[in-house]
């Protein structure tokens, strides 16, 4: 199993018609592909976890990154995981406060001093753990 974590800010603010588009999409491509993951938003701001076997996770990826809706795409994590955290999901979906999300990409974020000095920093089963508790299922609707 191999997970990417990344964060970027989305082209302009997308309505909640955009963002259902978007997840509704997501969930496709990821299902067809036996991803599993996260995606986190607030304020035109993305956060998103990926799971899967590597080369289909490298394929959504490359995906994500030449999608005209996203910009300053940036790699948090990128590296093998002993198992899914997101086993149930295609695609869990949450919106943030502007509060939380700031608190949450904070903890991650790589261009603080004290970030993990590896190229390619390995995001811990906790941090996985607490980006969980903020969906509730991935049945949420916007």
């Amino acid at each position: 199993m191999h997970h990417i974590v990344y964060q970027s800010s989305a082209v302009g603010l997308p309505t909640t018609a955009e963002l259902k588009f978007l997840l509704r999409q997501s969930r496709a491509n990821n299902q067809r592909l036996h991803i599993t993951g996260l995606l986190l938003y607030s304020n035109g701001s993305f956060l998103q976890v990926l799971e899967g076997e590597a080369p289909a996770v490298r394929q959504i990826y490359a995906t994500i990154q030449a999608d005209y809706r996203h910009t300053r795409v940036h790699t948090l994590a990128d590296g093998p995981i002993t198992a899914r955290v997101f086993t149930d999901w295609s695609m869990g979906f949450q919106t943030l406060s502007s509060e939380d999300y700031l608190r949450l990409t904070g903890y991650i974020n790589p261009f603080r001093s004290t970030f993990l000095d590896a190229h390619l920093p390995d995001i811990d089963e906790g941090m996985l753990i607490l980006l969980k508790t903020f969906v509730v299922n991935e049945g949420y609707q916007l």
